[in-house]
């Protein structure tokens, strides 16, 4: 239960993940470590992504991360787990040190960078031969070899207008301006790199993420908590890298839960099936730690579609993870999986007098289990 509570964000005391740990020792003798790239002190690529840790904050390490393959590194939904590792694996992660409430030249270019919305063709070299590895974090996809950076040059990046435009706004509406013409995870970029907000600072991609799925979730419930209730009960549901999804709209006002259910996989070793959750009724005021990142991004997900049909309901997110998912690829998987389930047909639900008459969160797990 510890773990599956806990994915690594240090819960347990421990200064590194046993579980993490173990998968990172795994893959050190992978045949997939044949497709990490050739590098050597200098590398030539396109930087497509931008990174900054946790461990140590204040005090962090940040990188852009740069490859040479041709292939989009950020939307991976549709890729097997194979084909998600060998795209991550050539990420190069040249690093440096830097305190996320302090500015230097090069923090200031790595900022640059990271407000690209396409890649930039990018040269650099490092103190030491990078070290040929496939490292795995929680939140985030995987990715490969890291170094120290001593050298960077890089052409012109191609930062949209509007990024300018927000940069001196508040987090929140720049957050949001940013997603509403392009995406969360270029919103989340940004925010992580700093360039968002009156009071600047570099934020772990990790809490970005969830951060800025939090945000715009907010400001989604609002809307909703407008419209209209649902007129029937629907079920969605999907599968994707060995995650089982059913979600449920149900006829009420807006709440929302998230129940994952882990048999044998990843987080939970045993044979025995561990099931954790959050819920919400009309709006979160605390960290879901019990789900923690997944519940955000399951919620913005379900938000989005409900913004779509102009109504709100009470929706339960069911998501039972099973043996294949067998490393750890992001939160991503969870709001993407759920986004796929909702642009299909829906099935309406029998016994549609029963599930208007439960009013207890407990019967409600109890009648969609």
């Amino acid at each position: 239960m510890r773990c599956i509570i806990c994915k690594a964000r240090g819960y347990c005391g421990r200064p590194f993940c046993p579980i993490l740990q173990k998968i990172n020792k795994k893959f050190k003798c992978s045949d997939l470590l044949e497709n990490l790239p050739n590098v050597d002190m200098d590398f030539f690529g396109s930087n497509v992504s931008f990174f900054v840790g946790r461990w140590g904050y204040p005090n962090v390490k940040i990188s852009p991360l740069i490859t040479d393959i041709p292939k989009d590194v950020e939307h991976l939904f549709g890729y097997n787990l194979a084909e998600i590792i060998k795209i991550r694996i050539n990420l190069l992660s040249p690093s440096v040190a830097a305190n996320v409430n302090k500015r230097t030249t090069i923090i200031e270019k790595l900022q640059e960078l990271a407000m690209s919305k396409e890649g930039v063709d990018t040269e650099v070299e490092f103190y030491k031969k990078p070290k040929l590895s496939l490292s795995f974090v929680d939140n985030l996809p995987p990715m490969g070899p890291y170094g120290e950076l001593k050298r960077i040059s890089y052409d012109n990046p191609k930062i949209p207008k509007i990024v300018d435009k927000v940069a001196d706004d508040y987090s929140f509406e720049g957050v949001l301006r940013i997603y509403e013409k392009f995406d969360e995870i270029y919103a989340s970029r940004l925010f992580s790199a700093g360039i968002l907000g009156r009071k600047k600072k570099l934020v772990p991609t990790r809490w970005a993420i969830t951060a800025v799925d939090d945000m715009i979730g907010k400001y989604l419930i609002k809307k909703i908590r407008e419209y209209k209730i649902l007129e029937e009960p629907l079920m969605f549901e999907t599968s994707y890298l060995g995650n089982e999804f059913r979600i449920y709209f149900l006829p009420s006002a807006w709440a929302f839960e998230l129940i994952e259910i882990y048999n044998k996989c990843v987080w939970n070793p045993t044979n025995k099936p561990i099931t954790v959750s959050d819920y919400e009724i009309k709006e979160r005021k605390t960290y879901a730690k019990n789900t923690g990142g997944a519940y955000y991004a399951a919620r913005l997900a379900v938000l989005e579609k409900l913004d779509e049909m102009r109504r709100q309901a009470k929706v339960i997110v069911k998501r039972v993870v099973n043996e294949e998912y067998s490393v750890p690829l992001g939160v991503w998987v969870i709001r993407e999986a759920v986004r796929d389930a909702l642009r299909k047909r829906p099935k309406k639900l029998d016994n549609v007098e029963k599930i208007g008459t439960i009013s207890s969160q407990k019967l409600l797990d109890d009648f969609i289990k």
